[in-house]
């Protein structure tokens, strides 16, 4: 009985916390599908008629939505492919006995701490500017000639800003589970002659399975809705070499100001970031179980 009053109570006291939660997801939510059926632009208020899912088809039949979506892969692909390794092969370096180690890992993880905005600023002016930029020093310094990273390569150019940004999450959670890892085994395969290289292929990366689903997992879905370094630095351009989905959906609603249209598209994009993130749990769970 008393197990049943606690229970109650812990129920009662979450409560206003989920139902405050719910509103907070769903009432956006429900907002977006209302405006996504409606033909809504800001330039004509007041006449606002039912359409149905004409926006959708208008989004996606939209060349821009085919290039925003292969950006969008290419975008997450790349910064994935970059941390993954960037930060498998960090922390094996920071998990070395070595002077300063804390000041070492303080400074490695130091980057994630910066706000994507300010770190699109300090790459666009103070590196990657082709007259005034760190690079452009280094490559007068070398004579060469400057190379306007954001005008010829502006998705790569992104890709490193977020991969800088995110680079330290990866090595931190794959630093603790490398940690983690029984010294003895590592110990007992050298003593029987594997090499280094035979020990992180067969000890060492097997452990790491696991930790690496899950930075692949929350990285998949923070990197789908890429907005700020792409705002600061190209606007998507140029053209719409940069243009992902999150962009492709602000362009829409506040740059063309067809809301209809733009929350269709965001609709677009919260179904695929779903079955992105349920494929990706079921590959976790998966690894988990095995």
């Amino acid at each position: 009985m008393a197990t049943q009053h606690s229970r109650a109570a812990a129920r009662f006291m979450i409560a206003p916390s989920v139902l405050l939660l719910l509103g907070w997801m769903l009432i956006p939510l429900g907002m977006t599908i209302y405006f996504s059926l409606l033909r809504y632009n800001l330039l004509m208020p007041g006449n606002n008629p039912f359409v149905g899912f004409e926006n959708y088809s208008y989004f996606l039949s939209d060349p821009t939505f085919l290039t925003a979506m292969l950006n969008t892969l290419l975008l997450v692909g790349g910064v994935l492919l970059i941390t993954t390794v960037g930060g498998i092969l960090l922390a094996l370096l920071i998990d070395q006995p070595i002077w300063g180690q804390g000041i070492v890992r303080i400074l490695v993880i130091a980057p994630f701490f910066v706000m994507p905005t300010v770190s699109a600023l300090v790459w666009k002016n103070m590196f990657m500017n082709p007259v005034n930029g760190l690079f452009a020093w280094v490559a007068d310094l070398m004579g060469l000639q400057p190379y306007d990273f954001l005008a010829s390569a502006p998705l790569l150019s992104i890709i490193g800003m977020v991969s800088w940004t995110w680079l330290p999450f990866a090595t931190l959670i794959l630093l603790t589970a490398l940690q983690s890892l029984d010294s003895e085994q590592l110990e007992a395969a050298e003593m029987d002659g594997a090499g280094p290289v035979s020990r992180f292929f067969h000890i060492m990366l097997p452990h790491l399975a696991r930790a690496i689903t899950v930075v692949i997992l929350i990285q998949t879905i923070f990197h789908l809705s890429i907005f700020a370094e792409i705002l600061v630095t190209t606007n998507g351009g140029p053209g719409v070499a940069s243009t992902n989905l999150t962009y492709l959906v602000y362009a829409e609603s506040l740059l063309r100001f067809d809301v209809g249209t733009g929350s269709a598209g965001g609709v677009v994009a919260i179904i695929l970031a779903n079955i992105v993130a349920i494929f990706l749990m079921r590959m976790i769970g998966k690894n988990l179980d095995a």
